[in-house]
C-alpha cells in the first residue's frame, strides 16, 4: 500500500464564543494517498471547511483553536512546525483554492501579480528556482495550463473583467504555480454554471493526470464527488461517520446517514413526487446530542446510540465505519 502524504489523527478543533464552546472539529482522522483525490462530504455546517483550514493552520485565533491531533505531511507533524515554518509551506507545497472565487482575488491588483505572488516567494525567493526576469512567463504559462482564453491580454487584466469560470482558473492557476504537492478544493463549484462546473471539474483531473497532485476536495454535492473521487470520507456533525473507497460507498453505504444522503439524490427515472429528504437538522455544535450525533435523525438509533459515540471499525478492507450498528470496534 502507498503511504499517506497526508494523515489527520484525532483532530480536534473548537471555537470558543461567549455563547459556550463549538465543537467543529471532533475527533477527525483520515489519510491522502499520494496521487489520489479524497472527496469530504456532508452537509453544510458539518466541519468540512474549519477541516481543510486546520491543515493549513489558518483557524482564526481567538476565538478558534486546534485543541489536539496530528496532522501529518510528508512524514512531519504540521502541528509541531512554527509559523514561519507553515509560511513556507502553504502555497508551496499546500494549496487551497477557496470557496467563493469572486471574493478570493483582491479587486485593486491584476490577476497576473496575484498569481505572479506566490512564485516569486517560494520559486524566487525563497528555493531560487527561477530568476525574477522569468516570472511572468511562469504566469502566462499557469494560465495557459488552466486553460485560459488569451493569457496574454487576461494576465494585465483585473478580476473584475473577468467571468466567474475564468476566476476560479485563475485561483487554479495561482495555487498551482509552485507545484503542489497536495491541493485542498473548497466547494471549487459552488459559484459556477453548470458548463462551467464540468470544464473546472475537468480541468482538476487532467490536473491529476500531468502532475500527480494529491487532491482533498470539499463539497456537498455527491454528483461532483461520483465525477471526481477515488475515495470518499463523509462527515458529519464535526466527525467522519463512513470512509471507503467510491465504488463500495456507492454500491453498498453502511452508514445511515450516508444511506440517507445517497437516497436524497434526485433521479431522472424516478417518477414526479415529493423528494427525499432527511429529516431534522445538523444539530448544534455547541450542544451537540450525547452519544451518537446522528441518532435523532437515525431510523436505526438504538439505546447505546444515544448513550456513547461509537467508535470507527473496519467492516471490510479499507471500507470505515462509526455506527453501533457494526459493534464495538477499535478507534481508528
Amino acid at each position: 500500500m502507498t503511504r499517506p502524504l497526508l494523515k489527520v489523527r484525532g483532530l480536534k478543533t473548537y471555537f470558543f464564543m461567549d455563547e459556550g464552546v463549538v465543537k467543529a472539529v471532533d475527533g477527525v482522522s483520515f489519510d491522502l494517498r499520494k496521487g489520489e483525490i479524497l472527496g469530504l462530504v456532508g452537509e453544510s455546517g458539518c466541519g468540512k471547511t474549519v477541516t481543510a483550514l486546520s491543515i493549513l493552520r489558518l483557524i482564526p485565533s481567538p476565538p478558534g483553536k486546534i485543541v489536539t491531533g496530528r496532522i501529518i505531511f510528508r512524514g512531519e507533524d504540521l502541528l509541531k512546525k512554527s509559523e514561519e515554518g507553515m509560511r513556507r509551506l502553504r502555497g508551496s507545497e499546500i494549496s487551497m483554492i477557496f470557496q467563493d472565487p469572486h471574493t478570493a482575488l483582491d479587486p485593486v491588483f491584476t490577476v497576473g501579480d496575484q498569481i505572479a505572488e506566490p512564485i516569486e516567494l517560494h520559486q524566487v525567493i525563497e528555493e531560487h528556482l527561477i530568476s525574477p526576469e522569468d516570472v511572468p512567463k511562469k504566469v502566462v504559462e499557469m494560465l495557459k495550463l488552466v486553460g485560459m482564453p488569451d493569457p496574454e491580454v487576461r494576465v494585465v487584466e483585473y478580476p473584475h473583467q473577468f467571468s466567474g469560470g475564468m476566476k476560479q482558473r485563475s485561483m487554479i492557476a495561482m495555487m498551482l504555480s509552485c507545484n503542489p504537492s497536495l491541493l485542498i478544493a473548497d466547494e471549487p463549484t459552488t459559484a459556477l454554471d453548470v458548463t462551467i462546473q464540468a470544464q473546472i471539474l475537468e480541468l482538476m483531473r487532467e490536473l491529476r493526470r500531468r502532475l500527480n497532485t494529491s487532491i482533498l476536495i470539499i463539497t456537498h454535492n455527491l454528483g461532483v464527488i461520483a465525477q471526481m473521487c477515488d475515495r470518499v470520507a463523509v462527515m458529519y456533525a464535526g466527525n467522519i461517520v463512513e470512509e471507503a473507497d467510491l465504488l463500495a460507498l456507492f454500491e453498498s453505504p453502511k452508514h445511515p446517514y450516508t444511506q440517507a444522503l445517497l437516497k436524497a439524490i434526485p433521479k431522472a427515472d424516478v417518477k414526479r413526487g415529493e423528494l427525499v429528504t432527511i429529516p431534522g437538522t445538523v444539530p448544534s455544535l455547541v450542544n451537540p446530542p450525547p452519544g451518537c450525533r446522528f441518532h435523532p435523525r437515525c431510523p436505526y438509533a438504538m439505546d447505546i446510540c444515544k448513550k456513547e459515540n461509537p467508535n470507527t471499525i473496519e467492516v471490510e478492507k479499507e471500507h470505515l465505519v462509526r455506527c453501533h450498528l457494526f459493534g464495538e470496534g477499535v478507534g481508528k
